[in-house]
Order: C-alpha cells, then structure tokens, then sequence
C-alpha cells in the first residue's frame, strides 16, 4: 500500500468515527402520538418563503367567517 492510499484510508477512518460520535450525540426523542412528532418537527423546520407568500395569500382569499348568534343578539 503506498502513502496515497494510506493516507485516504485514514481520512475515510476519522470521517466515519466523527459521524459515528456525531450520531452519538444527539438525543432520542420519544413522542407519544404523531400529531406531538409533526408538532416538534415543525417547530425546527424553516418554512420556504415561496411556501408561506402562497400561504398567506390564501389565508387572505377565505372569508369572513361569520357573527355568532350571540354576537347578533348582544351587539358584539
């Protein structure tokens, strides 16, 4: 084996053992129903700006829902 290889082999060795120690790392999560999960996971994930314009733009074209019945009868 020459020093080429030699040296590759070694810089394969160290990038498996720093994700290995990264994996170590992280925690495990354990979350009682899928809605706590997507919850979590939609507390970390940036939404795409593209995504959110449409979104609001949506949003926006809904209507108004209407007064309640007590709204109505009270003035509110």
């Amino acid at each position: 084996m020459n020093r080429h290889t030699s040296k590759l082999n070694q810089h394969e060795h160290e990038e498996t053992t720093l994700h290995q120690q990264s994996a170590q790392q992280q925690t495990a999560v354990e979350f009682a129903s899928a809605e706590e999960m997507l919850r979590h996971d939609a507390g970390r994930t940036p939404v795409p700006p593209a995504v959110a314009e449409r979104l609001q733009r949506s949003v926006e074209q809904e209507p108004k829902p209407s007064r309640s019945l007590w709204q109505r009868l009270f003035g509110g």
